[in-house]
């Protein structure tokens, strides 16, 4: 059996690629989707999640308004919506990662590279999964730790893609011995 990306047959080249290619599409949609919310800024951050009243522990209160958003009034997100956003990364976020990791070690660079990735990728999935609770329930601060999971998750994607890319289309065949 062939040993790397390189050697395998082109229709698994296609296969992977064209998932390699709609991953990258997917994460800038979702990073897209956080600046548009964010700016990437910790105020903004605290912003979305907390809203920006004045803190309040009592989501009772809670009532959606448009007429106030399009004012600049943001309403903190329930309970019930950080569950909601939690449940829907919580399953596709690893999902995607594990998927991509495997590709990954289908590559022959250096184990410890790939440990390095999926240990970064696992850190970006806990801080961008907990990110949110941390901002609306424990502190402010937790908004650089999201902002940050954003960053370490782009750097773990574009290693996930480029890397078995290179190899699959760029890296020259070595001859069989």
């Amino acid at each position: 059996m062939p040993r790397g990306l390189s050697k395998s047959p082109t229709s698994n080249k296609l296969s992977v690629t064209f998932f390699l290619l709609l991953m990258a599409y997917a994460f800038f949609v979702s990073c897209a989707n956080f600046y548009e919310r964010t700016n990437f800024t910790p105020r903004n951050t605290v912003r979305h999640y907390s809203g920006n009243e004045e803190k309040s522990n009592n989501d009772s209160n809670y009532k959606y308004n448009e007429s106030l958003l399009q004012e600049g009034f943001y309403f903190p997100k329930s309970y019930k919506e950080i569950v909601e956003i939690t449940h829907v990364h919580a399953f596709t976020i690893p999902l995607i990662i594990f998927v991509m990791s495997r590709i990954l070690s289908m590559t022959l660079i250096r184990d410890w590279i790939k440990i390095t990735i999926y240990s970064a990728a696992f850190a970006g999935i806990i801080m961008n999964l907990s990110g949110p609770w941390l901002v609306r329930f424990k502190s402010d601060v937790f908004s650089i730790s999201l902002i940050s999971s954003y960053f370490l998750l782009g750097i773990c994607f574009t290693a996930l893609i480029s890397i078995p890319m290179y190899e699959m289309w760029f890296k020259p065949k070595e001859t069989e011995m």
